[in-house]
């Protein structure tokens, strides 16, 4: 699952990138670019092509209705993570209140599977990232968790521990105070002692709405990616999927699949995929045949995303976002160097957490 979804924040990059410099923005030539091919087995294939205006691009496998959610289990084990309490941090960076700082938001990405936009839905967070706004050095980080990260729940819930991408479905189905998101970011919180100031959920269907609303997305591909048993969005069933090597182009249908596929790579390469599609994301919204949509895009995809991100906020959001160059933006991830595979007694494999490692990274959230 992604996914990035965020998986994305695409409303919190419209509000940082509504304010670039002209200089960004000189259009270069466009090449005629090779899509993505999606093979359905055993039968027929299927070439994706995004729209060549703003308008919504048809996806992969469309489907008449919004398909129900399907009850998901969870396997609850009892495998205690010896974690230490929250330590006595010293005072963070206060919440800014000028573009000129000084101080720094944390917001909290979540990407929720299933393709509906109703998040109040016990859903799984199939992305969480958490991004860092520093307003007085005028830069940018964001650091992206793995789904499978073994860790005590928060708020007391009857579910002990599970992992991450659970905390999300238990924070709705146990009706936590703020739901799902206040959930994942309790959890995070409680563990890790990082501050989270905003939180902003997509789902699949949003993500794919972004994209399309933008006109399709441009991706870098290393080398060829094949994923013999990506599960099918309108029936059961898995077909495959095959990305050829170069500078794709993609619609909302593809860049989902190309930030959901795992069969053939890590979870930590599905991680760097998210945030390759956030930054190709961020890159459309400065070129110059969208710059003028920008107002009419806020307002579409402002309506598809779940957040506590104010106006206000999103105005030091987009007033900093002229500040901060590319050079000052950082990414990185939970690595598999700051975790510990684990089959728990019933089988299940999940990461279990290298604590110095993980708390090194974050640092500068706290």
């Amino acid at each position: 699952m992604t996914w990035l979804w965020f998986w994305i924040c695409v409303a919190l990059w419209l509000a940082l990138a509504s304010c670039a410099p002209a200089a960004d923005l000189e259009p270069s030539p466009q090449p005629a670019l090779p899509t993505a091919q999606v093979v359905v087995a055993p039968t027929r294939v299927v070439t994706a092509t995004p729209a060549p205006t703003a308008t919504a691009a048809p996806t992969l496998e469309p489907s008449a209705t919004v398909p129900a959610p399907t009850p998901t289990l969870f396997y609850i084990v009892p495998h205690q993570v010896e974690i230490d309490p929250t330590p006595q941090l010293p005072a963070a960076a206060p919440f800014p209140t000028s573009c000129d700082g000084p101080g720094r938001i944390n917001i909290l990405l979540i990407g929720i599977d299933g393709f509906s936009n109703d998040y109040t839905r016990a859903a799984r967070a199939d992305t969480v990232m958490l991004l860092g706004i520093d307003f007085g050095a005028k830069a940018a980080e964001i650091i992206s968790f793995p789904r499978d990260l073994w860790l005590p729940l928060a708020n007391g819930l009857p579910v002990v521990e599970s992992r991450l991408n659970t905390a999300y479905h238990y924070g709705e189905l146990y009706a936590v105070e703020g739901g799902g998101p206040a959930e994942v970011a309790a959890t995070l919180s409680q563990n890790f002692g990082v501050r989270i100031d905003r939180h902003v959920v997509v789902s699949f269907l949003a993500f794919e709405q972004a994209i399309d609303a933008l006109g399709g997305i441009e991706i870098d591909i290393p080398q060829p990616i094949r994923d013999a048993k990506y599960p099918r969005r309108s029936t059961e069933g898995t077909m495959v999927i095959e990305f050829p090597a170069g500078r794709v182009l993609m619609d909302g249908g593809t860049a989902l699949i190309y930030a959901r596929i795992r069969h053939d790579s890590s979870d930590f390469q599905r991680m760097r995929r998210q945030q390759q599609v956030m930054f190709a994301v961020r890159d459309k919204l400065l070129s110059p045949e969208v710059i003028p949509q920008i107002p009419a895009l806020t307002s579409v995809l402002w309506s598809a995303v779940r957040t506590d991100l104010t106006f206000d906020d999103l105005a030091l959001l987009g007033c900093v976002g002229l500040q901060i160059p590319d050079s000052a933006i950082y990414s990185s991830t939970i690595s598999e160097k700051m975790v510990v595979p684990t089959r728990l007694e019933d089988g299940a494999q999940v990461l279990m957490p290298n604590l110095d490692a993980i708390n090194a990274a974050l640092a500068s959230y706290r």
